[in-house]
């Protein structure tokens, strides 16, 4: 099928003939599989405008099929990639009203009690899809996070993914999947389960929904570290801890441990804007964005922005009133109007210049440490864990008056890998510590 992709809202007239073209061929693609097109549309996004047409099959021309024509961005049209063809093939899912009526999670809410994000526009779940890239030639496994109803799931089935695991941590939404995976067979698995509490400590059996990596990733085969992605994990972050989850992922991929014992995992989460703007934020510029989640996810992942939607577009739709800021800075800082899609890839490299997953906790100690003071001195913060740490500093040219939040990723684990090779550091009180903080905050974040 046609991909045709545009920042502009509408359609320009001086592209019409460009629309047509593709549609014809389209059209005579559709010929070839014996359906006939009756009509096209279009959706408006906040950057694309996905196209649609509707059609009808020679067996059946009294039931429409509707088929993907693509996104239309910045008036270029690409070469055909896939034939996606939406069928009746998947049983039918009650009216959105209906929806919302039966389940209170998909109503509105107040912001503090909002745990899950979902999708119930399939429009806007196509363009999620669209996002994700050609699914019909991977034979990767796809873990989707807490689907809800399942809007997202079908689109992934319609673009052609052949191994699905929904992981959905709500008992009153698996009858959807499940409904589902009856109808596809092998292609789709569905588990009680959450991915955010993948392997809990202590002792006993795992209650769902938790449940062990082990269980997690019987069906895959695990991979070195630098080879691709043994899977792609598709969902949201929990509104109510994304920057718990955050640290928690970028912990367990520094120590190799848990979800990141088999290889790496491709994640295509939905985050808020403002939580988006804190994991990119550079150095010195916000000291209040720029934290130590922000040092950790970039030393952790390539971060790519994917989509940028509405919170109005993903129910529940959450009630809030206006805050007022005192200075404009605030307000901008504190902009969170959209969801950002964001692709967090673990790096290939990462293991590559010293650091290990067995000093790996010592660097996340560092980092936390020297971020909970972000306007402090930087040569008298490290004066406190390594007396004579001037010589350090000055091997890296760092100035004396710098201050621990004018540090880049690079420039910490630069430090860090200094400090590894100094002889005054070793068997210290600050080894000692490091451990105990990070058994501490592991244990308070996957309880």
């Amino acid at each position: 099928m046609w991909l045709c992709i545009s920042r502009s809202p509408s359609l320009h007239l001086h592209h019409c003939r460009n629309v047509c073209s593709r549609l014809s061929a389209a059209s005579a693609l559709l010929s070839g599989n014996h359906l006939h097109i009756l009509s096209l549309n279009y959706h408006r996004s906040s950057a694309t405008v996905r196209w649609w047409c509707t059609a009808t099959s020679a067996v059946s021309p009294r039931s429409p099929i509707k088929c993907a024509v693509g996104r239309y961005r910045l008036g270029v049209f690409l070469q055909p990639t896939r034939t996606v063809v939406l069928g009746a093939q998947f049983p039918p899912l009650p009216p959105i009203d209906e929806l919302k009526k039966k389940h209170a999670s998909l109503r509105r809410v107040f912001k503090s009690r909002i745990k899950n994000k979902y999708i119930i526009d399939s429009e806007l779940a196509a363009v999620v899809v669209d996002h994700l890239g050609d699914l019909s030639e991977s034979k990767q496994w796809i873990f989707e996070l807490n689907p809800g109803p399942g809007i997202v799931t079908r689109e992934l089935l319609a673009a052609g993914a052949s191994r699905i695991l929904v992981l959905e941590n709500d008992r009153l939404f698996l009858p959807y999947t499940t409904e589902l995976a009856k109808c596809v067979g092998e292609r789709l698995q569905v588990k009680y389960a959450d991915f955010f509490r993948v392997d809990p400590l202590g002792e006993g059996d795992i209650k769902q929904p938790a449940i062990s990596s082990h269980e997690l990733f019987s069906n895959i085969q695990p991979a070195h570290w630098k080879e691709e992605p043994i899977a792609r994990v598709v969902g949201m972050l929990s509104q109510e801890k994304e920057k718990t989850h955050l640290r928690q992922l970028c912990n367990r991929i520094l120590e190799r441990s848990s979800l990141f014992e088999f290889g790496r995992l491709q994640l295509n989460l939905f985050t808020s804007e403002k939580t988006y703007n804190m994991i990119t934020a550079p150095p010195s510029v916000d000291l209040v964005a720029y934290t130590s989640t922000s040092i950790m996810c970039q030393v952790c992942f390539d971060i790519e922005l994917l989509l940028k939607e509405p919170h109005s577009k993903f129910v529940p739709v959450q009630v809030k009133g206006h805050t007022v800021y005192k200075l404009q800075a605030n307000a901008n800082r504190f902009v969170n109007d959209h969801m950002c899609l964001v692709r967090l890839t673990p790096k290939p490299t990462l293991f590559d210049h010293g650091l290990t997953p067995q000093n790996a906790s010592k660097f996340i100690f560092l980092v936390r440490q020297l971020m909970a003071k972000p306007r402090a001195n930087l040569a008298d913060r490290m004066e406190i864990w390594v007396p004579g740490n001037l010589k350090i500093l000055s091997e890296l040219g760092f100035q004396p008056n710098m201050r621990a939040g004018d540090l880049s990723p690079h420039q910490l684990m630069k430090i860090f890998l200094l400090l590894l090779e100094y002889e005054g550091f070793k068997n210290t009180w600050w080894e000692d510590e490091a451990y105990e903080q990070i058994n501490s905050i592991n244990s308070h974040h996957v309880g």
